[in-house]
């Protein structure tokens, strides 16, 4: 099963994160928590 994060950065933006390698920067919180769901249902069949 892959590895999904989500951290905050500096300017207050957000980066996902699956298997530690960045997939999408620059998100809003909400942005990011979406991104990380998806993530969560593709990530098995990939």
């Amino acid at each position: 099963m892959a590895s999904i994060k989500i951290r905050a950065t500096d300017d207050g933006t957000f980066v996902v994160y699956r298997n530690g390698a960045a997939v999408a920067s620059g998100l809003t919180r909400d942005q990011a928590e979406r991104c990380a769901s998806i993530l969560g249902w593709i990530a098995p069949h990939s």
